[in-house]
C-alpha cells in the first residue's frame, strides 16, 4: 500500500526506557574508552601499571535497542566513535613499539651471554 500509514505497531523511539538506555549505553562505552586513555597516559608517562590495575576486558554484548539512536545524542556518538578511533590508533603505536623494543632487548641479552675470561693467580 504505497502512501498509507501502519500505526499498529508503536514507534520504539516513544518508549519510557529508550532514551535511558541508549544513554547507559554509551557511557559504559566511554567508561571504555577513558579506561584505556588513562592506561596509555601512564604507560606513556613511564609509570609501572601492575597487571591487576588493567582493566579485563569483557565481552562485548550488542545492546537489544531496537529503536534508532536519539538524534541529540549524534554528537556525543561521534565524538565517542572519534576518541574510540584515537585509542584504536595509538594503541597500535604502542603495540609496534613495545615490539621494536622488546627485539632491541633480545639483541642486547644476546650480546650479554658472550663468554669473558680474565686472568688472575691462582
Amino acid at each position: 500500500m504505497i502512501g498509507s500509514h501502519s500505526t499498529a505497531a508503536p514507534q520504539r523511539t516513544q518508549e519510557p526506557g529508550w532514551r535511558d538506555a541508549w544513554s547507559s549505553a554509551l557511557h559504559a562505552v566511554e567508561l571504555d574508552v577513558e579506561a584505556a586513555e588513562d592506561l596509555l597516559a601512564r604507560l606513556h608517562a613511564g609509570v609501572d601499571t601492575d597487571v591487576a590495575e588493567v582493566p579485563v576486558p569483557q565481552d562485548w554484548i550488542e545492546p537489544s535497542m531496537l529503536a534508532p539512536l536519539p538524534a541529540d545524542f549524534a554528537e556525543r556518538a561521534r565524538r565517542l566513535l572519534q576518541r574510540q578511533m584515537d585509542v584504536s590508533e595509538r594503541l597500535a603505536e604502542a603495540m609496534v613499539q613495545a615490539r621494536s623494543q622488546r627485539r632491541a632487548m633480545a639483541k642486547l641479552e644476546q650480546a650479554e651471554h658472550r663468554p669473558v675470561y680474565f686472568d688472575r693467580p691462582l
